[in-house]
């Protein structure tokens, strides 16, 4: 089962099943969500949103207009609390590429559609990149149907996913720098080299490391950076001159961050399945026999390596009686709030449990 319970918006609106049962009601799905709802109210207001979004853009477009459709949406999703209306069983559906367009509009991905279907481009491309190299650069394209190994000068390693391109020089070290300059999606396992940092540029994002793994994945208008180990500066390719501080932002491992030219700004998360960020000598044991969880806390944050922060006055009464196994660290992390009757959110690449405390 996904991790419904950090779903947003965006995730609802793209969720197939979800659009399914609100636009039919289909019967085998009606006790699912129900049961999300009930478990998890705090998304009870993101699925009215969805909800009624995926309704409004069921109309045929001659039967709402442009300005309309802008309304609509801006009342949906300003209100603090909404109610689905009934709608004309008669409506006819808008073909799916239709509803996608306005998803992709009004939840901001980064696209800006207009009657050409036309985007908003990225103010930096890898074409851009490569012409103002002041070295000649080799290019390796991937146009197979599987990953690429690609094997840098320094021993460093590109897995190169299909349709995506790298370049480099072949001096690859320059002005103290071993630069990358990436098309599409590749993961990276970088060789540590302190005096020559290693960089990637990716559209509008410049990832800066020294040695780990990390996925970055770029498009026209989207880069995700996704790392695995270690850690990596992210910072927007046209603050690359501007040698301030506060210009980077840090991701350790579980981390991502996501870029939109639509918004231009970097928003730090955590990956959808974090990982254990080492293979430690005994295996953790996630079993808890009435423990503190405070103690269930911080075995979770050192296993992932993502903050989990919680007010240990209030929680601190809270002990866990639970054995969790191989499920994936959100799971886990739904279990154990629900046992104790708390909530977490996703802030900033951390987590934030909240709950009243345990008698």
């Amino acid at each position: 089962m996904h991790p419904f319970y950090h779903y947003n918006l965006e995730d609802f609106l793209t969720d197939d099943d979800f659009r399914g049962w609100v636009k039919s009601g289909q019967p085998r799905n009606d006790f699912f969500w129900a049961k999300l709802r009930s478990e998890y109210p705090e998304k009870a207001l993101l699925m009215d949103q969805a909800a009624e979004l995926i309704l409004t853009w069921e109309k045929q477009p001659s039967e709402l207009t442009h300005e309309e459709l802008d309304h609509e949406v801006n009342r949906i999703l300003n209100d603090s609390v909404r109610t689905l209306p009934k709608r004309d069983a008669s409506i006819i559906r808008l073909r799916w590429w239709y509803a996608a367009a306005a998803v992709l509009i009004l939840v901001g991905l980064g696209w800006l559609v207009s009657g050409n279907g036309s985007f908003r481009k990225s103010n930096y491309t890898y074409k851009q990149y490569v012409a103002a190299s002041a070295v000649p650069l080799k290019e390796i394209v991937n146009s197979g149907n599987a990953p690429m190994k690609v094997s840098l000068p320094d021993g460093s390693e590109v897995r190169l996913m299909p349709a995506s391109a790298v370049s480099y020089a072949q001096a690859f070290v320059h002005n103290h720098k071993r630069e990358v300059f990436l098309s599409g999606e590749a993961f990276f396992e970088v060789q540590k080299n302190k005096a020559n940092p290693f960089f990637v540029y990716a559209n509008d994002l410049v990832t800066r490391v020294v040695g780990t793994s990390f996925t970055i994945k770029s498009s026209a208008e989207r880069v995700e950076v996704i790392v695995r180990t270690g850690k990596v500066a992210v910072m927007q390719a046209k603050d690359l001159k501007l040698d301030k501080p506060g210009v980077e932002m840090l991701l350790t491992p579980n981390q991502q961050v996501v870029f939109t030219s639509e918004k231009a700004v970097l928003s730090r998360g955590i990956t959808e399945n974090p990982v254990a960020i080492a293979r430690p000598v005994v295996k953790p044991d996630f079993t808890f026999d009435n423990q503190p969880v405070g103690e269930v806390f911080r075995l979770m944050q050192e296993t992932y390596g993502i903050p989990i922060v919680y007010d240990s006055t209030r929680l601190g009464n809270c002990y866990l009686r639970v054995a969790l196994r191989d499920e994936p660290f959100f799971d886990k992390l739904g279990i154990i709030c629900s046992t104790i009757e708390a909530s977490y959110q996703v802030t900033d690449g951390q987590v934030v449990i909240t709950g009243q405390g345990c008698e």
